[in-house]
């Protein structure tokens, strides 16, 4: 028993087979209340109306737009003639306000197949996450977001679940729109700030602003058409489908025969189909025209032995390409394609699940757990390309497939060789590979030529390292093997000189060896001075420097040559002391001037001391007491003396330079003439 409230009257239900409700044999003009029933459902619908009225700018508005365009408002009510009278009873049923009938015309226009940019779908617009939420399945096979019944029955659950919420049908419908989260927080922002919490004071988007005035103009235009110059078209009272049950798989084309009705009408009830197949385990219900349930249950009845499916399901075990499975299926390649919307270039995935051709008739039907987890997904489709390469040491034809997973007999089909025929190192195979894996081959063997070259040339820059390193030792070798004999007779003529100079000493008269010593520190003034100048030259930027020392380098000299009279004078007086010693003092004499001698050389090898009185550079063989007969003869070669003097580089003490050449003469004399004067004694 269905009753109707709202000042609709209660009807009752025939039996039927089906499952839907069927009313065709009741007196539609008066109910068991005694109240009248209306004539076609748009009186029904205002005898429900039950929502608080919303009036403002903007549901005037969407008047004026609706009267203004006639036609649309024609096109909008009149695709709801399928669908209508069933939702206005399911309201009915749970003492809604009829209203919510004229909801699907603001979602969809009462279109089961809307899809919306973001992924809501059916005329109740479900998105997918809030459709799972309330049981409106969607796989492979089939989507409940598009099912009329299905998706009126989770619409109106939702919506009672938000006005037991809000306890407002117009905040219900906002939720509906916007989201119970967003009409909540918005509610308590204006508690915080003192304001109302009607529909009217929250702040919202615009869309859902407009979302109850665009219902609430259409309420108006429904309830009085001819204020608004519009005319709603008949629909009748009466249920435009019926639902009838199924227990075996079927095609849709077999069913739309059974029924006696078009392809295109079947699918229009049933837009929750996604495939050709109606599985029974997942759709057990279908829907069909009022007048056609009737004919379909009877031929279903006398169709029992006949085969109502041509289709099942299969789980592809590997990735496959579609003209594999179609070969494995005996099915037609084009038609497997278009039933399983596999695109182009595309290969099915392992473990997809798809439907190919049921070859005998006394199949199973498909089992639920089966229907309900398939899936399909896809790989790209290989695009095989032809390209070569290059075979290693000792490969065969046999080892160079394997080495790249290829088969063997294709590789040798395309090179058209044997399988054993053997392949010299670097030579050229020709195979077919995937694009990409082509690719990636020829990269890596680029890449490893690239190593290979650079190897070779660092090899290259190796050997010839090592060859002039080789060639540098050989001249060093060469070099070393002449340097003995050099340095032995530079060493030997280094030896030769200081002798064959005391030899020519000793035969030189003293008056000779004098001049020879002052020729000898003429001479080395002159280099010094050379030497000085030279430095000069080559650092110009020491020229001030220098400069100052010039000046005090006079100086210096007079110091310097005041130094030498009074050691000359003193060597002259040494040297005639000798000359009157006896005969028998010629031996002690002669030990004494190799003392000097000696003392002299260590003098030379030693840095100039300075007096502690007056910091005159002396020697330290130079005394008063032991030579006091040489000063006459330095006396005679004082101006040489002042001359190196002269020429002493500037900026260094005595103390801190080397002797000059000539104080170095003067230094080896003492001895050479004693020993002259005690010859000639």
């Amino acid at each position: 028993m269905l009753v109707l409230l709202a000042g609709c009257a209660s009807t009752s239900q025939t039996s039927s087979t089906g499952t839907g409700l069927r009313v065709p044999d009741l007196d539609r003009g008066r109910t068991s209340l005694g109240l009248n029933n209306p004539n076609n459902v748009w009186d029904r619908l205002r005898q429900g109306f039950a929502m608080p009225d919303l009036d403002n700018a903007t549901v005037r508005d969407r008047e004026a737009w609706y009267t203004r365009n006639p036609s649309s408002i024609q096109r909008l009510i009149g695709s709801s003639d399928k669908y209508i009278y069933h939702v206005i009873e399911a309201l009915e049923s749970r003492n809604m306000p009829t209203e919510i009938a004229l909801l699907p015309y603001v979602e969809s226009s009462f279109n089961p197949l809307a899809v919306s940019s973001a992924k809501a779908a059916g005329m109740w617009q479900f998105m997918p996450a809030t459709g799972k939420q309330y049981e409106l399945h969607q796989n492979l096979f089939l989507d409940n977001r598009r099912d009329v019944v299905q998706s009126t029955r989770a619409a109106l659950d939702y919506l009672q679940r938000l006005y037991n919420m809000f306890g407002d049908w117009h905040l219900a419908l906002a939720a509906y729109n916007w989201g119970e989260g967003n009409v909540q927080k918005a509610i308590r922002r204006n508690q915080a700030a003192g304001r109302g919490t009607s529909f009217s004071e929250l702040t919202m988007p615009q869309e859902t602003r407009m979302y109850v005035p665009k219902l609430q103009a259409l309420k108006n235009i429904v309830r009085n058409p001819a204020t608004f110059n519009t005319a709603l078209p008949n629909i009748a009272n009466h249920p435009y489908f019926d639902q009838v049950r199924i227990t075996r798989d079927m095609d849709t084309s077999t069913v739309a025969r059974l029924a006696g009705i078009s392809l295109e009408d079947f699918r229009a009830l049933n837009p929750s189909l996604n495939r050709p197949l109606v599985i029974a385990s997942l759709t057990p219900t279908l829907l069909l025209p009022w007048q056609s349930a009737p004919r379909f249950r009877q031929n279903l009845a006398n169709a029992r032995d006949q085969q109502l499916a041509s289709w099942t399901l299969w789980t592809a075990p590997a990735d496959m390409s579609v003209t594999e499975v179609a070969r494995q299926h005996d099915a037609d390649e084009d038609e497997l394609r278009s039933i399983n919307s596999i695109p182009s270039r595309m290969r099915v995935r392992r473990g997809s699940t798809l439907l190919v051709p049921r070859h005998d008739q006394h199949a199973d039907e498909i089992a639920p757990h089966v229907a309900r987890s398939g899936n399909i997904s896809f790989v790209p489709e290989v695009v095989l390309q032809t390209t070569t390469l290059k075979a290693e040491a000792g490969d065969t034809i046999a080892s160079f497939a394997e080495r790249f997973g290829l088969p063997v007999s294709s590789v040798a089909s395309w090179n058209n060789a044997s399988p054993g025929t053997r392949l010299s190192a670097g030579q050229e195979v020709t195979v077919q590979l995937p694009r990409q894996q082509a690719s990636q081959l020829r990269q890596q063997q680029q890449a490893q030529a690239a190593i290979e070259r650079r190897a070779r040339e660092a090899e290259e820059q190796r050997a010839t390292a090592a060859e002039r390193s080789a060639r540098a030792s050989e001249q060093q070798e060469r070099a070393a093997r002449s340097q003995p004999q050099t340095d032995t007779a530079s060493t030997s003529s280094r030896r030769a000189a200081p002798a064959a100079e005391t030899r020519a000493s000793r035969a030189t008269p003293p008056a000779a060896r004098t001049e020879a010593a002052t020729s000898t520190r003429a001479k080395a003034a002159d280099d010094s001075r050379k030497r000085s100048s030279q430095t000069e030259t080559a650092a110009p930027v020491r020229g001030k420097r220098n400069s100052r020392q010039e000046e005090a380098a006079p100086a210096r000299g007079q110091r310097a040559a005041r130094a030498e009279d009074s050691s000359a004078d003193k060597r002259a007086g040494a040297g005639k002391a000798a000359s009157r010693t006896s005969s028998k003092a010629e031996s002690a004499d002669s030990k004494s001037g190799n003392r000097s001698n000696t003392r002299s050389a260590k003098a030379e090898a030693e840095p100039a001391k300075r007096t502690p009185t007056t910091g005159k550079p002396v020697r330290a063989a130079e005394t008063a007491d032991t030579q006091p007969a040489r000063g006459k003869q330095a006396a005679d070669k004082k101006p040489a003396d002042n001359k190196a003097a002269d020429s002493k580089p500037s900026g260094k003490t005595p103390a801190a330079g080397k002797q000059p050449a000539d104080k170095k003469s003067a230094d080896k004399k003492p001895a050479t003439d004693k020993k002259a004067a005690a010859k000639s004694r």
